[in-house]
């Protein structure tokens, strides 16, 4: 099947673009960005101990190096991230727009897999997306995956296996999964074609690129695990900082249910198929029960039996790549149904999994019942000839579910489904050409009337999502941190509430320590616990949501005593928490205080 011109792809990533919207302020991004800044001017943020970890080699160096580089060349730091988060949204569902279109040989498949890919929130556990609308490296990596995942499905392993190991070089586990989740799939296909040349070429590939991260980090003794042991660094790691990523028994009972439907229509849809081929099918089954495995694994090896390194690796975040493979299933099972005629069953296919809460549960029955088999008189022949007689009324209350479940969905599915709307309607799709080269001027402009600050965090239209380039002064923490930078020196050091996120961003000063900032080598970690229990006492956990109420039960008093600790002249709190606070006031915002306690008696 022929693909579409290059720049009507381009088009239709960019429309995508508009459609799914941006988002520059996240926490995720408020939590990295200072280490970028530090690595631009070296004078901020050097009395930071989070910071100087991150500067070290870490398995987001490069990920810093990347953003640094362009805004050392005189570029904003929201400029570079919007313009990566463009690239790699483009290099995402153009990824996906292939891995549909080769599998499904169908436009309407090459349609359906990145607006699902995209649009579909549920079916994933431990707090983990395919992708998200801010900035960030597993954004930047998972773009890259998805080439390698597509190579792999055309059974160029070599040229896959060299994608996850560049994927590595931005988010770690966002690269080396995946080259997990194929390798049986791969052994198959060397020991059915003779070629152990294959296997050891791909994962020579992928382990000299990831050894690329985490030689470095041994060279510089970044690695050293002799200060915490396995239970206690999965009782840091795990169960007091990222219970939500890494304690599986923590994951909420409907989240698994939502991965269990979504899966179980997967492979429904594998095993309804008439289009995809047997290697597709077991390239793409065989992820998907890798997958399940490495669960398992992650549930003994971290709660019944730790091992550090397993939680480290994280394996709930393989459950977006067998999201994708079910998604990339039941898309090209609708195409295959929309080619016999089936069209409200097709376009229920791709509709069914973007209803929130219950997509995967909707997917499911739809898939279910569609492989009852019609014959005779049955239930299915009567529906299908009564229902397409009406093909109009299929497409127009398939748009309808597109914008009641979410309104960008039906600007998001259109971007991509032009081609295949060219090749279904030719004559009505072509004289209505000229309106889709106004609609992709008018996304060109709109993105550089944003880029250029004359609209900001504004949608296109009530189709879309709202591109919000830069951050907005509207939170008093922020205005508060704009102040504070411009009245003090840049090694000045705070005491701040431990569940703070955004006075270190935007106040570009250094603080003692925060919940959400930690740190990736051992002695990073150790350095954390002891700065927040000497905030708080001992953590909690999960230990998130009760910190800031135990910060506010401190005295005064001995806010003070733990800043002068640590150096810290500042202390951030809030009027009602602290009201007795010696030193001297030096900024205020609805609430939120800054003082001076250099001079404060010990």
């Amino acid at each position: 099947m022929t693909k579409p011109p290059v720049l009507m792809q381009l088009a239709m990533a960019l429309s995508g673009l508009v459609a799914y919207g941006y988002n520059f302020s996240k926490e995720n991004v408020f939590n990295q960005m200072p280490a970028v800044m530090a690595l631009v001017d070296p004078t901020l943020y050097s009395q930071d101990f989070y910071v100087q970890e991150m500067l070290q080699f870490t398995p987001r160096s490069y990920y810093y190096y990347a953003l640094a580089l362009p805004v050392k060349l005189g570029l904003s730091v929201p400029m570079v991230c919007f313009i990566y988060f463009a690239i790699s949204f483009a290099g995402l569902s153009l990824g996906l727009y292939a891995i549909g279109r080769e599998l499904g040989q169908s436009k309407l498949a090459a349609a359906a897999l990145p607006f699902l890919g995209l649009a579909v929130v549920d079916g994933t556990v431990g707090v983990t997306d395919l992708f998200r609308r801010s900035p960030n490296p597993s954004v930047y990596a998972i773009a890259i995956a998805v080439w390698g995942i597509y190579f792999c499905l055309r059974q160029q392993w070599i040229r896959g296996y060299v994608l996850f190991g560049i994927s590595c070089l931005l988010q770690f586990l966002v690269g080396l999964l995946p080259g997990v989740l194929f390798t049986p799939a791969l052994i198959f296909y060397c020991l059915r074609h003779k070629r152990p040349k294959q296997l050891l070429g791909a994962w020579g590939a992928l382990l000299v690129l990831a050894g690329m991260v985490y030689s470095p980090m041994v060279l510089s003794g970044n690695t050293s695990s002799d200060l915490l042991s396995n239970s206690d660094f999965i009782w840091l790691y795990g169960y007091v900082r990222h219970p939500h990523h890494i304690i599986m028994s923590h994951f909420s009972v409907k989240s698994w249910w939502r991965f269990v439907h979504f899966l179980v229509a997967g492979l429904a849809c594998l095993y309804g198929s008439r289009q995809l081929k047997p290697n597709h099918k077991m390239t793409i089954g065989s992820a998907m029960v890798m997958g399940c495995g490495l669960l398992a694994l992650g549930y003994w090896f971290v709660e019944v039996y730790p091992i550090a390194t397993v939680a480290k690796l994280q394996f709930a975040r393989t459950t977006p790549f067998i999201l994708l493979m079910a998604l990339t299933a039941i898309a090209v099972y609708a195409s295959e149904h929309y080619r016999r005629g089936n069209q409200a069953l097709a376009l229920l296919l791709i509709a069914a999994p973007v209803v929130d809460n219950y997509g995967g549960l909707t997917t499911l029955v739809v898939v279910v019942l569609s492989l009852i088999k019609p014959g005779g008189d049955t239930f299915w022949k009567y529906v299908n000839q009564r229902v397409n007689r009406f093909p109009v009324l299929n497409y127009a209350l398939f748009l309808i579910v597109l914008t009641v479940t979410y309104s960008f969905h039906l600007a998001l599915f259109l971007s991509f489904a032009y081609p295949f709307l060219l090749e279904e309607f030719p004559a009505q799709v072509k004289r209505l050409r000229p309106a889709a080269y106004v609609i992709t001027a008018v996304c060109v402009v709109f993105v550089g009337l944003n880029l250029g600050g004359v609209i900001v965090h504004r949608s296109l239209g009530p189709v879309h999502r709202a591109i919000k380039f830069a951050p907005l002064y509207d939170h008093p923490v922020k205005k508060l941190g704009v102040t504070f930078r411009d009245r003090t020196p840049t090694d000045a050091l705070v005491l701040v509430p431990p569940a703070d996120r955004i006075f270190r961003f935007y106040s570009q000063r250094s603080v003692v320590a925060t919940f959400k900032a930690f740190p990736f080598t051992d002695a990073g970690i150790v350095t954390w616990q002891q700065r927040l229990e000497a905030m708080v006492g001992t953590l909690p956990a999960p230990a998130e949501d009760k910190l800031d109420a135990i910060f506010m039960q401190r005295t005064a008093a001995e806010l003070v005593d733990v800043a002068k600790q640590f150096g810290a002249g500042y202390i951030l709190t809030r009027q009602e928490w602290h009201p007795d606070m010696p030193g001297t006031l030096i900024g205020e915002q609805e609430g939120w205080t800054i003082w001076d306690v250099n001079s404060a008696p010990n």
